[in-house]
């Protein structure tokens, strides 16, 4: 029995830029590392979330744990299986949905699954529940010419659920798909969580904070910051608004912690966090009573925003600890020195 749906052991992802190596590798095609050395564990039974800034390697992670890119180091296994060794292995037991992802728009919905079932040896079973859960069924002899961006979107979600997957992967899963059909799609892929494990990749906190019991966190860089449960984030970061006020001019930090202690300087502006409405009322009041601003802007967190706050953090205390480290090294080289001088001039003094 597999213990771990997903294993990830320092996975690397490059790709070529189009240039020559410097250096050691001097007249070699030069390369940029996307995933440098993704480690980490998934549970089975536990559905996880992707996150991280724009460019720190989601996407290629994704794409890379379901085989569609080979990675160019280290190593992973999906449902125990190898993802470059036993590649059909991995390919049998998850699906991969993705917005790119097209079809032939002259074949009728029903014409396209039948397709992808015949192909992939599915069963229509799973994605017609889904369709009917949405009440689509009127769309099932209808050309993909005419769909919406929407009910593409679930179409994608039909020809991944089709095959029955033990893992889905899924990139932006609900991206362009109307409110009210977008709660019946969390939902139907809530349920189905408890029996598969879903790994995502979305901007949505809802999808998020719905679908999903852990959270790895990436960096810019493609490295692993640390794995999380969702309820574990909310709580480190219990705020629910996010003030962004634009001074009129420079402000010191003093300035910004007098009116609220919870605060962050983004290049010139000032961001304050509120746990709840009252919170939020009183920086209101409190930056208005300052009256040294252009303008003020209140919005809700979202899961993302907290990932980012939480990578700063991390961040913050990295370079504390590394500062810290420096600061020793140097005082044990100073200390060296001087007991080395100490040493030098009683040898000396001896010898005069």
């Amino acid at each position: 029995m597999v213990d771990q749906i997903l294993q990830s052991n320092g996975l690397i992802k490059e790709f070529p830029t189009g240039g020559l190596s410097i250096g050691k590798n001097k007249g070699r095609p030069s390369k940029k590392r996307i995933l440098d050395g993704i480690t980490f564990d998934l549970p089975k039974g536990l559905s996880l979330a992707l996150l991280g800034p724009n460019g720190s390697g989601k996407t290629t992670l994704l794409k890379t744990l379901s085989t569609i890119y080979s990675p160019d180091g280290g190593g992973a296994t999906v449902c125990g299986y190898d993802i470059v060794s036993e590649i059909k292995e991995v390919r049998k037991r998850i699906s991969f949905v993705t917005p790119s992802m097209d079809f032939q728009k002259k074949l009728t919905l029903k014409q396209t699954l039948d397709f992808f079932v015949k192909v992939t040896g599915g069963d229509m079973a799973l994605a017609k529940d889904f369709i009917e859960e949405l009440q689509l069924d009127h769309l099932w002899n209808t050309k993909l010419e005419t769909f919406s961006e929407g009910q593409k979107a679930i179409t994608r979600l039909c020809v991944g659920l089709q095959k029955n997957p033990e893992i889905l992967f899924a990139d932006e899963v609900t991206n362009g798909i109307d409110f009210r059909r977008k709660q019946v799609v969390l939902d139907f892929l809530e349920k189905q969580g408890r029996e598969r494990t879903l790994v995502l990749v979305d901007h949505d906190p809802e999808v998020v904070d719905v679908l999903c019991d852990k959270i790895l966190l990436i960096a810019l860089g493609g490295t692993v910051r640390g794995m999380v449960d969702v309820a574990e984030l909310h709580s480190k970061f219990n705020y629910m608004y996010d003030i962004m006020v634009i001074p009129k001019g420079t402000v010191t930090k003093k300035e910004v912690k007098d009116i609220w202690s919870r605060y962050e300087m983004i290049g010139g502006m000032c961001r304050f966090f509120a746990s709840n409405r009252e919170e939020a009322t009183e920086i209101h009041e409190r930056v208005i009573k300052w009256g040294n601003f252009i303008d003020i802007k209140t919005s809700g967190i979202s899961i993302e925003d907290i990932t980012l706050m939480w990578l700063k953090k991390h961040e913050d205390e990295l370079e504390e600890r590394l500062q810290e480290d420096r600061k020793k090294a140097k005082e044990a080289e100073l200390a060296r020195a001087a007991k080395k001088k100490k040493a030098t001039n009683k040898r000396r003094k001896k010898a005069g």
